[in-house]
């Protein structure tokens, strides 16, 4: 039970959805760490808003009833996943060699409730900075065990001690990534998604063994990207839902060539999929073929505009699919 408590405790917290939204995302990247190097933004209100998302919800809806641990934890806690969260942050703080998760979740939670559900479940006292929290249970292999913090009704932190103790300190520097990203115009912090990631020089460094592993694949313009990825220093994602999901990305890479060698990669794997599309799913060949890629400077963009409607056909079709399948295997 040990073992599954924080990953539980963060699914539950990241499926939740909530009918306020104190704090909002912006609010919430005021607190990310320094050091983090990759954040990630989810505006669960704006998503839930939307009526396709509302649908996906409904389907899925019955999750929680199930006599799993994740389900009692959220009777104990009083937590209704479709309804307790409005927004969250999660960021990889660097803390020397390692990268330690940090997440942020705002919403409407009732505070003793959750703490006495992860008490309950083996959580310890502890203080953090100005305020008492609750160490979760150490999990062999996660490493050092993981603190929970709400310093408000409205606001969950889960993280490693030291990164959560600088976070409510509040007396931490600007994090740069995310100053950049927004400044430049790489990320718009309105959009209901969105990811920004420094990728460190080891990560590059173990792309070549990525690209050992696919030597001789049929999946040539896939092993292509990674190769091209190995100079990517900076990537910025978001993504924005009306009637269709609209995609773009920038990545950074460390010189021109090697931008242009990654947009051309790209390019590649576009064309494969566009083949690959024409029998299983021909009216995704369009969405394909209008895909921008640009190479730009060291800079490479992409965008993408996928109707809902035709979102939606294919994950019916993905359903038939594994449906027929589960049947063919009992």
């Amino acid at each position: 039970m040990k073992k599954t408590l924080f990953p539980a405790l963060f699914g539950v917290l990241a499926a939740g959805m909530a009918l306020a939204a104190p704090p909002t995302v912006p609010e919430l990247l005021r607190l990310v760490p320094a050091q983090a190097r990759v954040v990630v933004a989810v505006d669960a209100a704006a998503l839930r808003s939307h009526p396709a998302v509302q649908s996906w919800l409904m389907d899925h809806a019955n999750w929680g009833n199930a006599d799993t641990e994740a389900a009692r934890f959220l009777a104990d806690a009083g937590l209704d996943p479709l309804r307790d969260v409005t927004a969250m942050v999660v960021a990889v703080v660097s803390e020397g060699s390692k990268g330690n998760p940090i997440a942020f979740f705002a919403g409407r939670y009732d505070p003793a409730a959750l703490s006495a559900a992860l008490t309950k479940r083996g959580a310890s006292p502890v203080v953090l900075g100005n305020i008492s929290g609750l160490r979760l249970p150490e999990d062999d292999h996660a490493g050092a065990p993981a603190v929970f913090a709400q310093p408000s009704p409205e606001l969950v932190v889960v993280g490693s001690e030291a990164a959560v103790t600088e976070s409510l300190s509040a007396t931490g520097a600007k994090n740069q990534l995310i100053e950049t990203a927004v400044t430049s115009g790489q990320v718009d912090p309105r959009a209901p998604f969105w990811v920004v990631a420094n990728l460190p020089s080891e990560a590059r460094r173990n792309v070549s063994d990525a690209v050992e592993r696919t030597q001789g694949s049929s999946e040539e313009p896939m092993r292509q990207v990674i190769m091209a990825s190995g100079a990517v220093q900076r990537v910025a994602i978001q993504a924005f839902l009306d009637d269709s999901l609209r995609l773009s990305g920038v990545a950074v890479a460390d010189t021109e060539e090697n931008a242009d060698l990654l947009r051309d990669a790209a390019k590649g794997v576009l064309a494969a999929a566009r083949l690959q599309s024409q029998d299983r799913a021909p009216e995704l060949v369009n969405v394909l073929r209008d895909v921008q890629v640009r190479a730009i400077g060291t800079q490479v963009t992409l965008a993408s505009v996928i109707p809902v409607t035709l979102l939606e056909k294919l994950i019916a079709a993905h359903k038939v699919d594994r449906q027929g399948a589960a049947s063919d295997h009992p």
